[in-house]
């Protein structure tokens, strides 16, 4: 009689086909925060202009969070292009990283309504925390238990691995900013793109 294999294992395939699937329902909820505002006032080009220009914040808070769901979605696909299986932590930890991720619509949109007040910023940069710390854990628990493909060059996975220290690094830094100059806060975020594409220099 065959012994039976009693650990977890689940194809990565499984694990990507859910993850696009809410990638894409939580890219698409963040526009709900853009509703056609109701005009209480006689209606007018300059009345609906002035409503327009009242949606701007949540407009910027759309634009911001789709790409950063973006980025995050294609250091995910990069991880799980070189991992070959799947076990029951890595699983786990794929979980709690989706849960942050659906409650990107939420965060955003508390900004955009209300990004006068430290508390928005500070919720919506803890959101992009807990997305970078566990995706760092990904990375890191897919290395450590030898579930990355033996023949994935090692410098790939470097490479990952400093995308994740960033991402963790601009959102702290983004949340104490928070604190100070809620405002501005979410400007840290452009630093991304330069200081990535020099530590991809490296």
């Amino acid at each position: 009689m065959e012994n039976i294999d009693s650990s977890f294992h689940m194809s990565t395939n499984r694990i990507e086909a859910l993850t696009d699937g809410i990638f894409a329902i939580a890219m698409t909820l963040l526009v709900l925060a853009l509703a056609v505002p109701d005009i209480s006032e006689p209606l007018s080009n300059a009345a609906i202009q002035s409503s327009l220009y009242g949606l701007i914040p949540s407009f910027y808070t759309l634009v911001l969070s789709f790409i950063l769901l973006a980025l995050f979605w294609n250091i995910h696909h990069r991880i799980f292009q070189r991992t070959t299986k799947v076990d029951n932590i890595l699983l786990w930890i794929n979980m709690l990283w989706l849960l942050f991720i659906v409650l990107v619509p939420f965060s955003a949109s508390l900004t955009g309504k209300y990004g006068q007040f430290p508390i928005s910023h500070i919720v919506f940069n803890i959101n992009m925390i807990g997305i970078s710390i566990f995706l760092a854990l990904n990375t890191f628990y897919a290395h450590r238990s030898n579930a990355i493909n033996e023949k994935v060059d090692p410098n790939d996975i470097v490479m990952i691995k400093r995308d994740n220290v960033l991402f963790i690094v601009i959102s702290v830094l983004a949340l104490l900013l928070s604190f100070f100059v809620p405002s501005f806060a979410s400007l840290a975020y452009l630093l991304i793109f330069p200081l990535e594409y020099i530590l991809h220099k490296l």
